[in-house]
């Protein structure tokens, strides 16, 4: 059996909103020499809806906690919390800027997501939300007269032990 796949040309009119289609014409030969049919078209059904297309879905993959140590220019320094322990991190300066976290010590949520896309492609991304306004984190020092030094030396030789 042969095949040959012809373009088609549609010869009623068309309005110019509608997309154009994929109609093809496709012409067959068989040795079956009882059958009158030469050649079909294949053409979408009138009035059909498309598929209808699946959204973007969202999953949260791990929420950090964290604060603003540094602002570096094109970077940032950044502090996470984790089980009590910190680690730092550098993250590009802009996506905090534009979340609204800018000042040092500013507590910030950060959300990676994982984000599957209609054809089935996944898609990584974070999302960051501040959890203080700049004017309320602040860095502060204060003078220890002798009594106060004598009262953190006491806190610091209890408390400021290293773990080990």
């Amino acid at each position: 059996m042969n095949v040959e796949v012809a373009p088609y040309v549609r010869r009623e009119w068309v309005p110019r909103t509608e997309e154009p289609s994929s109609v093809t014409a496709v012409t067959y030969e068989t040795r079956d020499y009882g059958s009158d049919i030469g050649s079909f078209e294949i053409r979408p059904a009138q009035g059909a809806k498309p598929p209808r297309r699946r959204g973007a879905t969202e999953k949260i993959v791990r929420r950090l906690l964290g604060f603003l140590v540094e602002d570096r220019g094109v970077d940032c320094k950044v502090a996470f919390v984790e089980n009590g322990d910190h680690f730092f991190y550098y993250l590009p300066a802009r996506q905090l800027r534009q979340s609204g976290i800018t000042a040092p010590n500013q507590p910030f949520q950060m959300d990676e997501m994982e984000i599957e896309l209609d054809g089935g492609r996944l898609m990584t991304g974070y999302v960051f939300c501040p959890l203080a306004k700049p004017s309320d984190s602040f860095v502060d020092s204060i003078e220890l007269n002798e009594d106060r030094r004598r009262e953190f030396s006491a806190i610091v030789k209890k408390f400021g032990k290293p773990k080990g």
